[in-house]
């Protein structure tokens, strides 16, 4: 007998079986028929075929057969929901399954909703858990359900988290509407291609609609990450604690397609690896004290060749804010444009810019519309100094930021007029900027 089956996009399965009967003898004259087919007679095999719909996987209607269907999964499993479903514990993806979670029911996409656990109030440093926790080499596809959870702060300060070698998939669906914290928490590996992350509490949480830590690679090839409170995107710079030369381990976050808007904090901050091939961040306001990138604020690595950043808001730096420590090169057909900003309305650089090609045009602000310090300039250069005279406290790190190519890093740091643009100094977390040309 043989077996074929398909798998569409929500999970309905359709097999089919099909046995053939052939005499043996009856071979050779079938064979002779065709090629004399006057007769015009064929004789034909003794066929019984079959098709049979059936579930995909496992059809679930409640929270005992979700974990039994997730617990007892040996391959692959397609878990279809025919209703929503509360939990009162955390679901757990243990590791080596491979779970898809979707619905019977398209396109309406039922909900796993993250319930009242219970939990009485936490102590210091203790956090709530994750509606969905992915544990390492367990894999995760949602491709058609909602995850969300209610109104239960003592319950979920996340709603789903990736551990170290753990993956998740989003294809379709939605991560919603946490009002106390954040949406992914990624230690292993994240691919979006389609659905939404949306409406979640992240300054709440670990400030990010999604947090990239400095374990986590995100891929984000589609789909929409709005209406957060919080940044879109945070994507981290960690110290490896088993390091012993104090190396840090440095998130990595691509974005190839998809869309990062109307977020209420900023688009993404970066302190790790960031590369943008494609997409489009716009719409978002930074927030926090500092004010810092609407579109995009880098203290990391920041390549841009492709993609869109616009119409972003903050008081400095409206499409991009480059801190000293970080590096943000522009090449081939990115586009930053129609951002505002009180300072830099499109760039706003501390650090080193390499500019190769790309647009920065369009931009508005009060002082530089386009690119602050100055105007198309190609390339900035930076150097690293520990004391500076006429200061106070010289312990503090001080970075001066020179857009010169002859200025050498003494002359630099001794803050000639000619070379250096302007100061920035870093001590204990605060930030300062000072113009050294008004």
């Amino acid at each position: 007998m043989q077996i074929m089956h398909s798998i569409n996009v929500f999970g309905r399965i359709t097999w089919m079986t099909k046995q053939n009967y052939l005499v043996k003898f009856f071979a050779p004259m079938l064979v002779l028929l065709i090629a004399t087919s006057f007769f015009g007679v064929f004789l034909v095999p003794v066929t019984s075929q079959t098709t049979t719909k059936c579930t995909p996987g496992r059809i679930v209607s409640n929270e005992v057969e979700l974990r039994n269907a997730v617990n007892n999964a040996v391959e692959p499993t397609v878990i279809a929901f025919d209703k929503d479903i509360t939990l009162t514990e955390q679901l757990v993806i243990p590791v080596n399954k491979d779970i898809t979670l979707t619905s019977t029911s398209a396109p309406k996409c039922f909900k796993l909703i993250g319930g009242d656990t219970g939990h009485p109030t936490r102590g210091p440093g203790e956090y709530a858990s994750a509606v969905i926790n992915v544990e390492g080499s367990g894999v995760l596809r949602i491709d058609g359900i909602v995850v969300t959870c209610g109104n239960y702060p003592l319950s979920w300060n996340k709603l789903v988290r990736v551990n170290v070698v753990g993956t998740l998939i989003l294809i379709n669906g939605e991560i919603s509407s946490n009002r106390f914290g954040d949406g992914v928490i990624n230690s292993g590996t994240f691919e979006m291609y389609s659905g939404k992350i949306s409406n979640n509490n992240a300054n709440a949480g670990y400030d990010g609609a999604v947090y990239n830590s400095g374990y986590g690679t995100f891929s984000m090839f589609g789909g929409e990450i709005s209406n957060n409170t919080g940044f879109g995107v945070k994507n981290r710079q960690e110290p490896n604690s088993w390091s012993l030369t104090g190396e840090s381990n440095y998130g990595t976050f691509s974005m190839s397609g998809g869309l990062i808007s109307n977020n209420d904090g900023g688009g993404v901050q970066n302190s790790g690896i960031f590369s943008m091939t494609g997409g489009e961040i716009s719409n978002n306001v930074a927030g926090h004290l500092e004010q810092t990138g609407g579109g995009v604020s880098n203290s990391g690595v920041f390549s841009m060749s492709g993609g869109v950043i616009s119409n972003n808001q903050a008081t400095y730096g409206g499409g991009v804010y480059n801190y000293p420590e970080g590096n943000f090169s522009l090449s081939e057909n990115a586009i930053i444009s129609g951002n505002k900003a009180e300072v830099g309305g499109g760039v706003y650089n501390a650090g080193a810019f390499n500019r190769h090609d790309g647009v920065i045009s369009g931009n508005t602000a009060t002082q530089y519309n386009n690119i602050y310090p100055n105007g198309n300039s190609l390339t900035y250069f930076k150097h690293y100094c520990f004391t500076k005279p006429n200061f106070s406290n010289t312990n503090h790190q001080y970075w001066f930021t020179c857009r010169t190519v002859p200025v050498s890093a003494f002359s630099c740091c001794l803050g000639y007029l000619s070379g250096c643009d302007r100061i920035s100094y870093a001590f204990q977390k605060a930030s300062k900027n000072v113009n050294l040309k008004q």
